[in-house]
């Protein structure tokens, strides 16, 4: 049931959610967003949320965006999903002729344009900024990650903690142990991410700009003082590495960090709702947010 909210946007109910499409303010332009709420008890927590795609695709509708967050908003958490602006697609990036092209760092400040708003929804419903958690799904997860380390000179209190779905945080993927490197198809799906991961990270900056990759990644000088983390990686996905990678920086920074495998998946496995892995990890996710909101 659609309906237009009095604060701005299209308002549905969804069984125990409460959905409102909001425009956010990015400078001269606006992006998309979604906001996701409980309707049967009051929220606990809020949650800013990025969904993946290469930096290049996906969408809030997609369903690491949309099912995602229905399944926190059910578990008392309120949602905003970004919209953020991205890259063109590989298959384009070197015919691109349309508008000036989206490069970092436009769609990281367009997550801090959404957590701002996220903050104003959260006061609203009596949350302290300081509950206020971030997150995302393969590139939504460094999303996530760069704009925690740009919070600070945003204005914005630091999160409460990051949830990362099997993330990617590296422009060059950080190698797999020998002892997991096993066997042909391995070594060939482990080249084909490593070219993957590469092209992305250069498309992510731009041509022009291919010095500047390192910037679009967390460095582990970048890590110290960094909030409570939970990794969740994927037992049969090539990006594996680069979230064990990023745990062990936090690790050797001080950073309390829980990094789990989901058994027997791939990439991508919050793209499957009522899936057996979909709901351990979003259950995972929730019985970490519980234990950290204080």
């Amino acid at each position: 049931m659609a309906e237009r909210s009095r604060r701005g946007g299209t308002r549905t109910v969804d069984r125990d959610v409460e959905i409102r499409d909001v425009d956010v303010p990015v400078g001269d332009v606006r992006i998309r967003a979604r906001l996701y709420g409980p309707t049967t008890a009051p929220s606990t927590t809020a949650l800013l949320w990025m969904h993946g795609g290469g930096f290049s695709g996906g969408s809030i509708d997609m369903p690491e965006g949309d099912a995602v967050s229905r399944a926190f908003a059910r578990g008392g958490v309120t949602v905003l999903s970004v919209d953020y602006r991205r890259v063109p697609p590989l298959s384009r990036a070197r015919r691109w002729r349309g508008a000036a092209a989206v490069r970092f760092p436009t769609p990281v400040l367009d997550c801090l344009a959404a957590w701002h708003r996220l903050v104003a929804e959260a006061e609203s419903l009596g949350l302290a900024a300081d509950r206020v958690f971030v997150g995302g799904a393969s590139a939504g997860a460094n999303l996530a990650v760069m704009s925690t380390l740009r919070a600070a000179t945003e204005g914005l209190v630091a999160p409460a903690g990051l949830l990362l779905a099997y993330p990617l945080l590296h422009p060059v993927l950080p190698a797999r142990p020998l002892a997991a490197n096993r066997g042909l198809r391995t070594r060939v799906l482990s080249r084909v991410a490593q070219r993957s991961v590469r092209m992305m990270a250069a498309n992510f900056v731009g041509a022009a700009n291919i010095a500047r990759a390192a910037e679009a990644f967390a460095r582990p000088a970048d890590l110290d003082g960094f909030p409570p983390t939970l990794v969740i990686t994927g037992e049969h996905d090539p990006l594996r590495p680069s979230g064990e990678a990023f745990a062990d920086d936090l690790r050797t920074r001080g950073v309390e960090v829980d990094c789990q495998t989901e058994p027997d998946v791939h990439h991508g496995h919050l793209n499957h709702p009522a899936t057996a892995p979909f709901d351990h990890t979003m259950s995972t996710f929730g019985a970490w947010l519980a234990a950290h909101s204080g």
